[in-house]
């Protein structure tokens, strides 16, 4: 675990290490940029250089930062080299619409590329931003104009400049890490909704919603969809911050179902989340309505509140001994940090690059833990079922099985079976003279006698007041036999044994067995007239000795 964090760790200061206006190409080459280097321009989508140009002539102040605006801005950047080279230009811009580049020097001014979100055939690919090639030639200089247009830039827009060589492991690195923890989301919310489809429980379901509109949203974000679907008339970039609401929403329901708050008295941070949850729902069917730059701010302030929430949830159910607040806890506390530097990143209160890296690879630690904390709970669900199907097939007072679990043990009876029927004797006179708790006490102790003498040989299960059936499965007729003269043997002495306490009572019983009869309904049958008789025979030989005496 240690050398898989240091891994990502490298991994991530790699993607974080070049400063976004001054990259040194090499020690001969240099890259001039000034520091409010764009110029916001009303200007369509240029198709010749001649119209940057233009543009830029007539617009005399620059902006120091398109943070929070929109609309279209061009930049003028001089580059001087001494030798050729391939170089990528990587405008950091999280929604964009259109971006050109021309490049100007004395031969004239031609497009070297077209960057726009929707471009048929990009010239690179790095998720998150813009990447373009640039070759040029030895002792070169020249002018690389750009054009963008967003509906928001979300972050102020910054220039990197790197050569060809640390591009491949720039792009390999945002690349895979973004792939993988997509993946990795996508993946855990099919489990999550195949465990609804097995299960039905709502928690699963939310379970999918949380996990899978976070991988689809970031998907889209990061313009996986749109290089598999490229939709010319639409942007998919955007629609992850759209889903972004619906995703929050299924967070506060599954956290809802997951601390059971649907089952249990209304506390303050249960009506929190469930009134959070159609919030967020609320919110994200009126994103439909508003323009871009609204969304995105509303997202932000969903997120924050999730923040606060969800860890303020997780050590409230940690202090409470949820132990499903463990991975809750663990995912979200990863999770939130990110948040956090997503949001003031975007705010523009601190720097730092490729932030949604840090989001994505903590969003799939976060989906592992979710996953888990369900686990957790269905888990603590099956227990709870298994102990409660055990507790309806148990006689509460003598701890035997009931009618229940006997009718299951007879319905997976082998070909050889004895079934044997045992009534208490006088049990009505030992309740009207000692009382129903010595009634009770004479039943116990019969339970304890008949398990001792028979649990090893059956299933000893107690169907009435004072009615016990045991039934005991053989392999051949021969065990069947030794087994009837057994039991006699253990039933004879049970009696002699209950009425040494209970001189009133005792045992009666009878036994059938699947030599005698076709199944074990008629076993049943020819068992209980059996007990009777012998309980008859013993009244009337009780009834003669007392006429003697």
């Amino acid at each position: 675990m240690r050398y898989t964090f240091n891994f990502i760790c490298c991994l991530l200061f790699q993607t974080i290490s070049f400063n976004a206006f001054a990259v040194a190409l090499n020690q001969n080459d240099s890259l001039q940029l000034k520091s409010a280097m764009w110029h916001q321009v009303d200007l369509a989508k240029p198709t010749q250089g001649e119209q940057l140009v233009n543009a830029y002539n007539n617009i005399s102040t620059p902006v120091t930062s398109l943070y929070s605006a929109h609309g279209s801005a061009i930049a003028k950047i001089s580059l001087t080299t001494t030798s050729a080279g391939r170089w990528y230009i990587i405008p950091q811009i999280n929604y964009l619409d259109s971006g050109v580049a021309f490049y100007q020097d004395t031969s004239g001014i031609r497009k070297v590329a077209d960057f726009s979100q929707d471009s048929a055939s990009p010239s690179a690919i790095v998720m998150h931003s813009q990447a373009f090639e640039l070759q040029l030639e030895a002792n070169s200089h020249g002018v690389l104009w750009l054009y963008i247009n967003a509906k928001h830039f979300a972050k102020p827009v910054s220039i990197n400049v790197i050569p060809q060589s640390e591009f491949v492991k720039l792009q390999f690195y945002i690349n895979s890490l973004s792939l993988v923890s997509i993946t990795i989301m996508l993946t855990l919310a099919c489990m999550a909704l195949i465990m609804f489809f097995k299960t039905q429980h709502r928690v699963a379901l939310f379970c999918a919603g949380y996990i899978g509109l976070h991988g689809i949203g970031w998907a889209f974000a990061a313009g996986i969809v749109a290089l598999l679907f490229n939709y010319h008339a639409i942007n998919t970039h955007y629609f992850g911050m759209y889903i972004f609401a619906f995703a929050i929403a299924c967070a506060s329901s599954f956290a809802y179902y997951l601390f059971n708050f649907d089952q249990h008295t209304r506390t303050g941070i249960s009506r929190f989340l469930k009134y959070f949850s159609i919030t967020a729902l609320a919110c994200g069917f009126l994103n439909l309505f508003l323009p871009f730059h609204w969304v995105f701010y509303l997202a932000h302030f969903l997120a924050a509140i999730w923040v606060y929430l969800s860890l303020k949830l997780g050590f409230t159910m940690l202090g409470m001994k949820d132990f499903r607040a463990k991975y809750f806890l663990t995912g979200n506390l990863v999770y939130s940090l990110s948040l956090v530097i997503f949001i003031l990143s975007h705010l523009n209160l601190i720097e730092i690059s490729s932030p949604e890296l840090w989001v994505l690879i903590a969003l799939a630690i976060d989906c592992i833990c979710i996953l888990l904390s369900l686990s957790e709970w269905l888990k603590i669900k099956q227990n709870n079922f298994i102990k409660a199907l055990e507790l309806s097939r148990i006689d509460p007072l003598t701890k035997v099985g009931n009618r229940l679990q006997l009718q299951e043990t007879l319905d997976n009876l082998d070909n050889f079976y004895l079934i044997v029927f045992i009534d208490c004797d006088n049990i009505k006179s030992v309740n009207d003279h000692l009382g129903h708790a010595h009634g009770d006490k004479l039943l116990i102790e019969v339970t304890r006698l008949i398990q001792n003498a028979l649990a090893d040989k059956g299933e000893v299960c107690r169907t009435g007041g004072d009615e016990f059936i045991c039934v005991c499965n053989v392999k051949s007729a021969q065990q069947l036999a030794q087994l009837i003269l057994s039991i006699n043997e253990s039933l004879n002495y049970i009696h002699q044994q209950v009425q040494k306490h209970w001189p009133l009572s005792g045992v009666s019983y009878g036994l059938a067995s699947s030599e005698e009869c076709n199944d074990y309904k008629a076993c049943l049958t020819l068992a209980d007239q059996r007990m009777y008789t012998l309980k008859h025979q013993r009244k009337n030989k009780r009834q003669v000795q007392s006429q003697h005496a």
